[in-house]
């Protein structure tokens, strides 16, 4: 009996294994490839200066010190970050193994190097990030020698120097601006790039570009995906029909916006994820024919008041997106005392309105923004009786415009640093904020995306970034 009960176990122990085997194969032969879709356009992969979905790419084939994640960051190509008690002092030492594409080595000097090149050179808003540092603004503006910006090297260690505390500091470098750069790459062609991160562009045209696994990335190992194969398609429904029939594995942002028209279709399919960033919409006052009224901060908190930022994240982009500020839904009684308020700062004031309405702006065929821009202006022109015309022609001057600007950190007040960049305002705090409105601010905005579930290990960024590197097709 006993060897017979031995002869069992030794069958299904040889029968588990082959199964195993078998199982084990199976895996082993699912192609590594992910398919996606992205519009369009000149696509120049140069972190110091780069615009819409660009980033979506700039995020596979360079990597910066960390990557944001929900609860703060994950060190990447550095192995240990500290900071004086202050937060003014950082501390980033970087991994030995880091190189390039060209398996060239990158150390802490790389850094350094690149960070002054970015501050010489670019000419993106996205620099304002690094004005934080010491005397970046200034050798920015040509008033330093970069000798006085507070950054330097010791060892293999990178040394920053804040002008004034920031908490997160960790979480700022995980943006664009703050990648290693290499100068020559602004006269490559794309495949010719020299990068950091886990892809390289392998090949592009006109309707696609693939990236290939770096081989001298310092994780590649880990790395499962073999390509990324990434369509150009200039119309966002075309783009979007490719999901359903199985031609690609992932539609939505950071790489296509989802298209207006289907957002109603998108939320009956299994397929739908929602996922928050911190991407904020606000509409801006550029007020380009200087009319005084529109300049008064009491009048901006009375339009404030009358916007339904609550009713855009449900009823217009449809997956709950929330208000920026706690806003409910304006009672009639706050509408009332908005409208009151109004006609006697217009009549202490002696204003009248143009007879030429006031162009409210929105980007050309951006069907989403119309929609966000109209719930507002229509309680404007409801309750104010103020004349605007919401176009993307924007000929005549623009009064107010429909925007939206991605923070690139899990602290909703570091929204501030761009306002104040932007706007040449000093806001430093919610209350700030609000009694000043340099902008009108609407909603923080949630994406929703599609994913196939043969898809794992897909997740979206506080900042909207997937990276593609932690993916594996089952």
């Amino acid at each position: 009996m006993k060897i017979l009960k031995l002869l069992s176990i030794f069958i299904l122990s040889f029968v588990l294994f082959a199964c195993g085997g078998e199982k084990t194969e199976e895996t082993e032969k699912v192609e590594q490839i992910f398919y996606t879709v992205m519009p369009r356009q000149e696509y120049k992969l140069d972190p110091q200066s780069y615009s819409g979905n660009e980033r979506a790419l700039l995020t596979q084939i360079f990597e910066g010190l960390t990557e944001l994640k929900t609860d703060g960051v994950r060190l990447v190509s550095v192995l240990n970050i500290e900071h004086t008690e202050d937060c003014k002092e950082w501390v980033f030492t970087l991994r030995d193994d880091l190189k390039w594409s060209n398996g060239e080595k990158i150390t802490a000097n790389t850094y350094l190097d690149s960070w002054l090149n970015t501050l010489e050179n670019s000419k993106s808003d996205e620099i304002y990030r690094m004005f934080v540092i010491k005397g970046a603004k200034d050798f920015y503006n040509k008033k330093l020698g970069k000798n006085s910006v507070g950054i330097k090297v010791q060892d293999n260690k990178l040394i920053v120097d804040l002008n004034t505390p920031i908490k997160n500091f960790d979480e700022w470098v995980s943006n664009p601006i703050f990648y290693p750069i290499r100068k020559e790459n602004i006269n490559l062609t794309l495949d010719k790039k020299i990068v950091n991160g886990a892809f390289k562009v392998s090949s592009f045209s006109d309707d696609e570009i693939i990236l290939e696994r770096n081989e001298n990335y310092w994780d590649n190992i880990n790395t499962k995906l073999k390509e990324i194969k990434i369509s150009f398609v200039e119309d966002g429904i075309m783009a979007y029909e490719m999901f359903p029939r199985n031609e690609i594995d992932y539609f939505g942002e950071p790489f296509y916006s989802m298209p207006f028209d289907r957002l109603n279709q998108v939320n009956t399919l299994p397929e739908k994820l929602v996922f928050s960033t911190t991407r904020y919409w606000y509409i801006s006052i550029p007020n380009e024919n200087k009319e005084k009224l529109f300049n008064n901060s009491e009048v901006r908190k009375l339009m404030y008041a009358v916007s339904d930022p609550e009713f855009m994240g449900k009823v217009i982009l449809e997956n709950n997106s929330p208000a920026i500020f706690s806003h409910p839904h304006p009672r009639s009684d706050v509408l009332n005392k908005a409208k009151e308020n109004f006609e006697k700062i217009k009549e202490k004031s002696n204003f009248t309105f143009s007879e030429t309405p006031y162009i409210a702006y929105f980007k050309n065929n951006n069907l989403l923004e119309k929609k966000l821009l109209l719930s507002t202006v229509k309680e404007w022109i409801g309750q104010f009786k103020i004349p605007i015309r919401v176009t993307s022609n924007s000929d005549t001057g623009v009064t107010f415009k429909i925007e939206k600007y991605l923070v690139g950190t899990n602290n909703m007040n570091d929204l501030y640093y761009y306002i104040n960049y932007k706007y040449s305002s000093n806001i430093k705090s919610d209350e700030e904020f609000l009694n000043n409105l340099p902008v009108i601010p609407l909603l923080q905005e949630y994406d929703t995306i599609l994913i196939h579930s043969n898809v794992r290990g897909a997740n979206l960024s506080p900042s909207g970034d997937i990276y593609l590197k932690y993916i594996n097709m089952q």
